[in-house]
């Protein structure tokens, strides 16, 4: 995926401002964008999840909704290279507009987890649970897996920190061609316990993720979590 900065120039001459350009391949250039936007721990699985999912030729509108969507959510950085604040509530309404256009398409779903995470923001969890229990019983085992992710989030924003702790587990559970890293899901886990003050459950997440994922860009920091 492309990584080079994306001006405002370049924004305004993107495609998918013109009605063509399909939302995955925008995706494919502003994916670390979307992904430090996002604000999940490893959002960048989000991005590309998104993206793999929009390889096919989609509604216009909804791309077009979609990707505003995102520049609301996570607005770019100026030329004075000021970062505007976040339009949440814009992003949000936005967002329901492309999931409405999007129909059952799979863009329809994506808009709807990003539908979720705007909720959220808002400190709208409870609002967020329905729309990313409907995405996790979905097809898309992809984004089953990172809403399974926003939705242990939004348990335990809204005090339910135990049920966030299972959808956390059944995705740490080996799994041929599990589609979330199992390395993060574990960090996810561990962070999750130690918030509960359940020190020796997020050890045994730490150290379980040390032990089999021992090259995971996360093992320093679990072992510092855990003093080893």
């Amino acid at each position: 995926m492309a990584t080079a900065k994306i001006t405002k120039k370049d924004m305004q001459q993107d495609e998918f401002i013109e009605g063509v350009f399909d939302f995955g391949e925008w995706l494919e250039v502003h994916w670390k964008r979307v992904a430090i936007g996002t604000g999940a721990a490893v959002a960048l699985v989000l991005a590309f999840v998104a993206w793999n999912a929009m390889r096919e030729r989609s509604s216009q509108e909804a791309n077009r909704l979609l990707a505003a969507g995102i520049e609301a959510f996570s607005p770019e950085a100026g030329a004075d290279g000021q970062t505007p604040a976040p339009r949440y509530a814009e992003a949000l309404t936005l967002f329901e507009q492309a999931a409405t256009s999007g129909g059952s398409q799979p863009i329809g779903d994506v808009a709807q987890l990003f539908r979720a995470r705007s909720l959220m923001a808002l400190s709208r969890g409870a609002e967020a649970i329905p729309v990313l229990e409907r995405l996790v019983s979905g097809p898309d085992k992809g984004l089953d897996a990172e809403a399974k992710v926003m939705l242990a989030e939004a348990s335990e924003a809204t005090g339910d920190p135990e049920r966030a702790a299972k959808l956390l587990e059944e995705l740490t559970s080996p799994n041929k061609g599990a589609v979330y890293p199992q390395d993060a899901a574990l960090m996810l886990l561990g962070r999750l316990r130690e918030r509960q003050g359940k020190a020796e459950e997020a050890k045994r997440a730490y150290a379980d993720l040390i032990a089999r994922y021992p090259q995971s860009p996360f093992a320093a920091d679990a072992k510092q979590r855990i003093g080893g």
